[in-house]
């Protein structure tokens, strides 16, 4: 609608999607699609990945036949879904039912007064859904969560561009998560070999970074508070320059 304010861009709680918005939604109902079937799979344990719940741990009794959080996440999903189409009038069926009618709805839905709501919802029902199907070793924690009186690690996989905090529910960009973690490591620093740097920067971020791109940044003047400690190979780089070279 011309002349309309995106609820996503403005923070507002109804209007139709802009373009941008609209494209993201429909990319987040196709991921669905798919994440749902891997999420299956995670469910009857055709594959296995830990939950993020410390591990480790030798059960008094066997296992369930089915991962049982996994079965509960693709409830929740679905009860989502079923929320969202309810919006545009689209009743009963099951996820995989569900999400061909909506993304053969898209511009109803990303019209929809409750179209910032849905936005949300799916947004955040496909991040949890990603965040369950992605190994451990590829989870990174995206920066604390920006309300002051929250602040916990926020968790999530690379490509995510919004997330909600586990804790309080609140929803960020990943942009803004980013910006706030650069300025907080501003200013502090490490000592260590351009290997271990590039270890630590890449744990940071969920990027890969090698010891010979940490040595190029120091040598182009990318990280400029950088100087050598001893003899041993060690520098002391500022974290937060580290991390937007990231």
């Amino acid at each position: 609608m011309a002349g309309s304010k995106c609820p996503i861009c403005e923070g507002l709680p109804r209007g139709p999607l802009c373009k941008a918005h609209r494209r993201e939604l429909a990319k987040t109902i196709h991921g669905l699609r798919f994440g749902l079937v891997e999420l299956k799979r995670v469910e009857r344990r055709e594959v296995r990945y830990s939950a993020g719940t410390g591990g480790g741990v030798h059960p008094a009794f066997a296992p369930a036949a089915i991962d049982i959080s996994a079965a509960v996440l693709y409830d929740q999903v679905e009860d989502t879904l079923q929320d969202v189409a309810g919006d545009i009038g689209v009743w009963g069926g099951k996820a995989p039912v569900l999400i061909a009618r909506l993304q053969a709805s898209m511009g109803r839905l990303a019209d929809a007064p409750n179209s910032g709501r849905d936005y949300r919802q799916l947004t955040n029902a496909y991040r949890r859904v990603k965040l369950r199907t992605t190994p451990p070793e590829e989870r990174i924690i995206h920066g604390h969560c920006l309300n002051p009186a929250c602040r916990t690690d926020i968790p999530g996989v690379a490509d995510d561009q919004m997330v909600t905090c586990p804790a309080c529910g609140s929803t960020w960009s990943v942009s803004a998560l980013r910006r706030a973690r650069v300025e907080e490591l501003q200013g502090q620093t490490i000592t260590c070999t351009p290997k271990v740097a590039a270890d630590w920067t890449q744990w940071q971020t969920g990027r890969k970074v090698t010891r010979k791109q940490v040595g190029m940044w120091i040598k182009r003047g990318k990280l400029p508070s950088a100087v050598k400690a001893g003899s041993q190979g060690q520098w002391t780089f500022d974290t937060g320059e580290l991390v937007a070279c990231a």
